[in-house]
């Protein structure tokens, strides 16, 4: 039939295993489970640009595959009122606007923590911004992409 030299039938079985394998790992991705949605300093509402990039990401992912939940996370810096009343404005907002293109009405859950770090530290960003998480249906049995996780 075909006679293959080694390094010819080596190069087919690498780019069998680069197109098979890759390809297949691909169509079974999860990332871009979370949006980062940022927020200038004490706004409560969403600038234009951060609401069409929310918009998006959610009717892209809403359209891949089904969830069982949409975790809406926000921190604040310890002992400010200010910014805990903010990030609660910010999760609302976030969750209107969700709201409005959850067409599967997946379950929406705000969550609001009280972090140690200072507003104004190395990591004070966290405050100005609210993490949007999407819970795939799969993970809750630990079968995504069809690997089993226990």
């Amino acid at each position: 039939m075909f006679k293959l030299n080694n390094s010819l039938r080596n190069s087919v079985f690498v780019l069998l295993f680069i197109f098979g394998i890759s390809s297949y790992a691909y169509a079974c991705s999860l990332t871009g489970l979370q949006h980062e949605v940022k927020f200038d300093s004490d706004e409560p509402t969403l600038g234009k640009k951060e609401a069409v990039a929310l918009a998006q990401w959610f009717t892209h992912q809403r359209d891949v595959r089904s969830y069982d939940e949409i975790d809406i996370v926000s921190m604040y810096p310890a002992a400010s009122k200010k910014l805990a009343e903010i990030s609660r404005k910010r999760m609302q907002n976030i969750s209107r606007l969700i709201d409005s293109m959850n067409a599967n009405r997946i379950s929406v859950a705000l969550t609001i923590s009280e972090g140690q770090q200072e507003e104004l530290g190395p990591v004070g960003y966290v405050y100005h911004e609210v993490l949007v998480v999407m819970s795939p249906s799969c993970a809750r049995a630990g079968a995504c992409c069809n690997i089993r996780v226990n």
